[in-house]
């Protein structure tokens, strides 16, 4: 067999092998290879084990070979731990030996020189040459519950969430929060240098993997257009399943150079975070956000409104954790008569019921009543969720060890309260980490407890992101344009590589994009004739190839009326065409626009997610103020509209302190057709409308940029 395997039958044959042979196993626990070895034999693969040591008789009770091809029979997974030099050597034999998995954990390839990504290379080839594909070098192992598999070297709980990750660090940090939580991993996989098998394709077999409910995952970054064919994965999961990804990356440092507007606001962070909303992928910025969030979805109870109800035994915790909710754009409603009056007659008159519901001091004592005071709560319509705040689980050491079994009793009947509404439910506790009995009960019964107290405003602003985008996933755009002829992005991709501003109007114009009038003049009788013809006052527009940016030769000119103020314009813009030395100038002559809000609107073509559009609030101040929102292309107009949504300064196109409001539907159609053309065309590299003039009827483009790629 040759060639490059399919990767999920491949990435089966690494995390439900039917053999494996550990290349570099040991007895030595201060050992890479037996670290990995221990943790192996210990979970209990229920098929043949082979280690692999040129001196040991035998490892851990396991009849130790001097070689891989020294093996009874041949294997399904190969873990190589052995020093790089015999790396090449070894996956030889092992690929021989009839490996279709192989498991690189030696370092010292890629990540070090160019070198070491030749030698990469050529383990690959060897590989797929033999049908068989690599996870690594340089990673620190997988982990696989359904097949009773360790070979990460630490202790990893069986469970329902799929990690990949591309640091051993951080899945060792999930593994810790893993064991504290007592929810666990389907599979973990750490990826190393990825030479091979990518994170992508990693998430993809977990989406279609029966035993995982929730994909977690550690990205530092994608390959080109990756970003993009993650994206598509999760939207094609043939069962819907939440995805959490941990990225960092929201420095400055991650802005690029650009020839408009929108290259230059589309710092790779943002394309991140838009492509991650658009497509239903949850963010995490903390490891602990992370992993908390990919625990609170599984088996997730749906959060079908933002209102939350707030349970405290103290009233700063109430005050703190109130404050996190609002951050992240959660309610906290005040309960409806009904709910206050059926508190007010559970709980002294001292206890405020509006929400927070305050118990001051009857909890510390009387725990049955948290469940009763939950139950009024999670009945009221305007509440989707609710948290417990405080020092539950820790009554016992205020009020001595009675109150011990009085805690685990209102645990329990929390849990089924929570159960009984179908809401979730999460606490904070400052006793969480010292897991005490009540904190137990809560936890196995699928409660999230929380040490931090903003931690469960950050997981359920997550449920409810992933509940709505599982009632409103996106099903892309309406209808395909069809556009006319490109003759003009074809004859000049040959000459500079921009279309000037009249060829970037007819281009838009093939693509149903509405642009306003303009006549092209190369002389001042011309320019006259143009201005009388619009009778309206007209912009005056130096063109000229070397003249992208026209302000910098002074090259616009606004308000002209008359012809013969036309004329007299089109002489003074050749002498500054003339002073600048550009040849082949032309003046473009178009209607003054009057009135409107000024919007930026833009495409590019990213390296790691493809197309995406751009919408923002305009003017000379839109780079530093970066009011914008983007979107993978190509887009529907209902998601276009959502694109305007995002704006801060949305309430201007609403008719702000009694301006007309724009049409939003105008820019939305714009936004969508925009959008189908950069999905469409490979040629363009950027795209920059600068400004677009929004009006109550129209969305008016007052300057046009195409810049095509190289």
């Amino acid at each position: 067999m040759s060639g490059r395997p399919e990767p999920v039958d491949a990435i089966d044959a690494i995390l439900n092998p039917r053999s494996i042979a550990v290349i570099g196993a040991s007895a030595s626990p201060e050992k890479a290879g037996g670290r990995r070895w221990k943790t192996l034999v210990e979970a209990g693969f229920d098929g043949p084990l082979y280690p692999i040591h040129p001196k040991a008789a035998d490892i851990l009770g396991r009849k130790a070979y001097r070689s891989v091809r020294d093996l009874p029979g041949q294997i399904d997974l190969a873990v190589v731990i052995v020093p790089p030099a015999d790396v090449p050597k070894t996956v030889v034999d092992c690929v021989a030996q009839g490996a279709r998995g192989l498991v690189v954990i030696t370092a010292g390839f890629g990540e070090i020189n160019e070198a070491g990504k030749i030698i990469e290379a050529e383990l690959v080839r060897t590989a797929h040459k033999a049908g068989a594909r690599m996870i690594g070098p340089n990673c620190a192992g997988v982990f696989s519950g359904p097949a009773r598999m360790n070979v990460v070297g630490w202790e990893t709980k069986a469970g329902s969430i799929g990690l990949v990750s591309q640091s051993g660090n951080i899945a060792l940090d999930f593994a810790d929060f893993s064991r504290k939580s007592g929810v666990g991993f389907s599979r973990s996989v750490t990826i190393g240098n990825a030479a091979d098998l990518k994170a992508f394709e990693l998430i993809d077999y977990c989406l279609r993997d029966p035993a995982t409910e929730v994909v977690l995952a550690y990205l530092e970054g994608f390959g080109p257009l990756e970003g993009r064919r993650l994206c598509e994965m999760v939207k094609a999961a043939p069962v819907p399943k939440p995805v959490v990804i941990l990225k960092p990356g929201r420095s400055e440092n991650g802005r690029r150079a650009a020839l408009s507007h929108t290259g230059s606001l589309a710092g790779e962070d943002r394309l991140v975070d838009a492509a991650f909303r658009q497509y239903g992928i949850l963010r995490a910025y903390e490891v602990e956000e992370a992993w908390r969030t990919a625990m609170s979805l599984v088996d997730r109870v749906p959060m079908r409104t933002n209102g939350i109800a707030v349970l405290t035994d103290g009233g700063g915790h109430a005050t703190l954790f109130c404050d996190a909710a609002g951050l992240v754009g959660l309610a906290t409603p005040g309960l409806s008569g009904e709910s206050r009056k059926a508190l007010a007659a559970l709980l002294p008159e001292r206890c405020p019921v509006a929400n927070p519901v305050d118990f001051a001091g009857v909890a510390e004592g009387e725990p049955h009543v948290i469940p009763k005071a939950l139950d009024i709560c999670l009945s009221d319509p305007a509440i989707g969720a609710a948290v417990m705040v405080g020092h539950f689980g820790g009554y016992d050491r205020l009020g001595g060890p009675t109150l011990t079994p009085l805690e685990i009793r209102a645990a329990e009947e929390i849990a089924a309260v929570a159960r009984r509404h179908g809401k979730p439910v999460q606490v904070h506790s400052v006793h969480a980490d010292s897991n005490p009995p009540a904190v137990k009960v809560l936890r196995n019964a699928g409660i999230p407890v929380h040490r931090a107290i903003e931690m469960p405003a950050k997981t359920l602003q997550h449920l409810l992101r992933a509940t709505q985008d599982a009632a409103l996933r996106e099903k892309g755009p309406a209808a395909a344009i069809t556009p006319g002829p490109m003759p003009k992005l074809a004859d000049a991709v040959g000459a500079p590589l921009w279309l000037q501003e009249p060829e970037a109007r007819a281009f838009l114009s093939d693509w149903q994009i509405a642009v306003p009038e303009w006549r092209v003049a190369t002389s001042a009788k011309a320019c006259s004739a143009a201005a009388a013809a619009f009778a309206c006052p007209v912009a005056l527009k130096l063109i000229a190839p070397a003249a992208m940016h026209k302000s910098e030769f002074g090259g616009v000119l606004l308000g002209i009326e008359g012809s013969k103020n036309a004329a007299a314009g089109y002489r003074t813009l050749m002498e500054r065409a003339a002073a600048a030395s550009l040849k082949d100038a032309r003046v473009m002559v178009t209607p003054m626009i009057r009135g409107g809000v000024e919007l930026v609107i833009g495409a590019l073509r990213d390296g790691q997610f493809g197309p995406a559009i751009m919408v923002g609030l305009g003017g000379i101040f839109v780079e530093l103020l970066a009011d914008v929102s983007f979107r993978l292309a190509p887009v529907s107009e209902s998601m276009a509209a959502g694109m305007l949504d995002d704006l801060k300064g949305k309430a201007l196109l609403k008719g702000y302190r009694g301006a007309l409001p724009v049409s939003m539907k105008a820019v939305a159609v714009l936004l969508a057709r925009l959008s189908e053309m950069m999905a469409t065309c490979p040629q363009i590299a950027e795209v920059d409308l600068n400004p677009v003039i929004a009006t109550e009827d129209a969305a008016l483009i007052a300057d046009a940029r195409i810049v095509l790629k190289p």
